[in-house]
């Protein structure tokens, strides 16, 4: 994937997330404010409108940087400092050889801006997964992806918002797992 390709599809983004606002929405208003698909779709609206760049490191950071200062609650500095943090891998394309690299270190830079860690019903979980997955040789798709948003419903939140329901949390898909679903697929999808 080349930095033209990575742009229109996180530019894309803007319309799944105006198609998902409503579903993390409600995700959100069971355990959490309510507020992570208003959020995420100000995100992508800013990205759509404002994120430009010639190579993978200057998208990435573009979006980084519009996603810190456009979307509110814990997600927009998630988000943005993770972008940023991808930015500085410094390769001309995103390939099956690298996708792995790109994907620890948004995994490390939420662990580290979350301070968070696998099984705690968050975003990073579907990282981690995803994560492993790639370890193991095999491809990332959004059917995989969308599974490892679902394996969060059986946890109970320890970290967020989400961590004041308890017990409570456990039955429902985490939204910020539930959006890492389609950032993830947006920087794999058609890699090669």
């Amino acid at each position: 994937m080349n930095a033209e390709t990575l742009l229109q599809s996180l530019k894309d983004l803007k319309a799944t997330f105006e198609q998902e606002e409503q579903n993390l929405t409600n995700l959100d208003r069971a355990i959490g404010d309510g507020d992570h698909g208003v959020n995420m779709l100000r995100g992508f609206t800013a990205v759509d409108e404002k994120v430009s760049g010639n190579t993978i490191s200057d998208v990435l950071k573009s979006t980084g940087m519009t996603l810190m200062s456009s979307v509110g609650g814990a997600s927009g500095p998630l988000y943005g400092f993770s972008f940023v943090k991808m930015a500085g891998l410094e390769y001309d394309e995103i390939t099956s050889d690298n996708l792995k690299e790109f994907i620890d270190t948004f995994k490390d830079a939420v662990a580290a801006r979350g301070k968070v860690s696998g099984g705690e019903k968050t975003m990073y979980d579907v990282l981690l997964k995803a994560s492993e997955q790639l370890s193991n040789g095999e491809k990332l798709t959004y059917d995989n992806l969308q599974k490892f948003a679902e394996d969060t419903k059986d946890l109970e939140a320890t970290k967020g918002r989400a961590s004041y329901f308890k017990g409570d949390s456990v039955g429902h898909v985490d939204p910020g797992a539930q959006s890492m679903v389609y950032v993830l697929n947006a920087l794999s999808e058609g890699v090669s």
